[in-house]
């Protein structure tokens, strides 16, 4: 979880956003995606409550930042 990422804008957008209803169900989605239907500038929190997100609708649901996983085969440090 990336606490200091707030808006979706921060960090230029590299990173998911990882939306979990109160049922255990979980999606990933990019803030791309995410910036299409709301502005960039939005919050993660203002989303939530905005009802953008349906499955978040709820007072319990979570919305959070996560970071993005590298792909297979690709180390660390190439050097």
């Amino acid at each position: 979880m990336l606490a200091h990422i707030k808006k979706l804008d921060d960090c230029f957008g590299q990173f998911l956003v990882r939306v979990s209803c109160p049922c255990g169900a979980s999606r990933h989605i990019e803030p791309e995606a995410l910036a299409r239907l709301v502005r960039w500038s939005m919050t993660l929190e203002e989303a939530r409550a905005a009802g953008v997100l349906l499955a978040v609708q709820q007072e319990s649901g979570q919305v959070v930042a996560v970071a993005t996983s590298r792909p297979r085969g690709v180390p660390k440090n190439p050097d």
